[in-house]
């Protein structure tokens, strides 16, 4: 077989495949998983932040860089007008896939691009709002790729394990790199340390294109109907149902997206925590989320995913009260209870937008509709990121102690976002919408 037919048969499949083709290629996307989370983990977050923060971004730039990923899930909205005219839409996830990837890893060079704290901080935006862009709108058929590779009979348990397998690789290897940061950095060597997570990552994006390649896909049959871009638009804004889950998730994300990001900065930037530390919240916040997650399926069984939604909201505003709380003197005994709940919140705000999204949602063109209900709150997410940046901007100076308790502005930030899921969680108890 020469390397033209080759190239084909790994990723021009015409064939069905067999059980055993869907076998192998469940298993081999469980590594491919590791890979893909452990980048993810590793090019965001604390890490992300700490980086940023050597750059030379300040508290609020810091929190914007953070919220990119979220600004960029709006390409995903046109994501379906060129994949669904696609047969085979294997080269080109994996393509898009390797360079989002890659460039994530390459942007420890931007120190070696320029002396200057200015034009490093704007590379890194926008090099990382790019990778993000390229890496997004792969998404929604990577999500449907691994779905069609899965009996509908064991999807339950086998991406039960598949999790399982990730979260404990991502763990191994977010708490080693963060002992590697924190030993480099003691030693005066940060940089050093950021060379060797980069260098981890780039290692990481070429084995998950090798792993992504080897994963078969199956045939997508053509729809006759074509996606256009005033669908992409029109379609969704003039189904009501679907647009008053759409303000539902809106109203989350603001008041979510108002101070989540600058809960890393807050760690790394105010409290000047360990990397170790912090890895080892983020994996608890994950662990929960995990935990908790099957048991919020069964609650929305008994009772409803708009009932969900509310109850997850009260999660997340009792996170963010306990984030108000935590300073210098009480972080050690508060910061694992707010992530805690924070991990418990949005493991349950997935599944629930997810599931609220696919049900008011007609069965023609879902992902015309997903796509945009991705998109609007991606713009708004990012808005309230912004209003928290300006937010920290304009009361930098502030700072009190009433009875002892330091209160900075970030935890004032915190308090804010309190105020905003409160306004939220009423009013979607004012809603009158079918359960879904």
């Amino acid at each position: 077989m020469n390397l033209l037919s080759k190239f084909r048969e790994i990723y021009f499949n015409k064939e069905s495949l067999s059980e055993e083709d869907m076998r192998v290629s469940r298993n081999i996307s469980v590594y491919e998983g590791c890979t893909a989370r452990s980048i993810l983990t590793l090019t965001s977050g604390a890490f992300l932040i700490g980086f940023a923060k050597y750059l030379g971004a300040s508290n609020e730039q810091s929190g914007i860089i953070a919220a990119i990923p979220v600004l960029a899930g709006i390409v995903t909205v046109f994501s379906p007008i060129i994949l669904e005219k696609l047969e085979s839409r294997k080269l080109l996830t994996c393509i898009m896939c390797f360079i989002g990837r890659l460039m994530m890893g390459l942007m420890i060079l931007i120190p070696f691009i320029s002396p200057h704290k200015t034009v490093r901080v704007q590379l890194l935006i926008w090099i990382f709002l790019i990778a993000n862009l390229v890496l997004i709108f792969t998404i929604p058929y990577v999500q449907m790729w691994q779905l069609n590779i899965t009996p509908e009979r064991i999807r339950g348990s086998y991406y039960g394990k598949r999790e399982s397998i990730i979260l404990a690789t991502v763990t191994v290897v977010t708490l080693l790199m963060g002992q590697v940061l924190d030993k480099l950095e003691q030693l005066g060597h940060q940089f050093t340390g950021f060379i060797v997570l980069y260098a981890f990552v780039i290692v990481m994006a070429f084995v998950n294109v090798v792993m992504l390649s080897k994963i078969k896909e199956p045939v997508n049959p053509l729809l006759e109907s074509r996606v256009s871009i005033k669908n992409l638009f029109t379609l969704p804004t003039k189904n009501k149902n679907f647009m008053k889950i759409t303000f539902i998730t809106v109203l989350w994300n603001l008041g979510y997206q108002i101070a989540f990001p600058f809960t890393s900065v807050y760690m790394v930037s105010t409290l000047q925590l360990r990397y170790g530390l912090v890895t080892a919240m983020a994996v608890l916040a994950s662990i929960t989320s995990v935990v908790s997650v099957r048991f919020w399926g069964k609650i929305a069984d008994k009772k409803s995913w708009i009932y969900i939604m509310k109850l997850m909201i009260i999660l997340q505003i009792l996170s963010f009260v306990t984030w108000f709380f935590i300073n210098a003197d009480t972080v050690y005994i508060l910061m694992p209870i707010a992530h805690i709940l924070g991990g418990a919140a949005i493991s349950g705000v997935n599944i629930s937008v997810n599931n609220l999204q696919y049900s008011y949602s007609p069965a023609d063109n879902k992902t015309v509709y997903m796509g945009f209900s991705s998109a609007v709150n991606g713009i708004i997410g990012f808005v309230g990121t912004l209003i928290g940046s300006f937010f920290i901007k304009v009361t930098n100076t502030i700072g009190v102690s009433p009875a002892g308790f330091s209160i900075g502005n970030m935890q004032l930030l915190f308090l804010t976002a309190v105020l905003v899921l409160t306004v939220s969680i009423l009013s979607i108890s004012k809603f009158r919408i079918n359960n879904a």
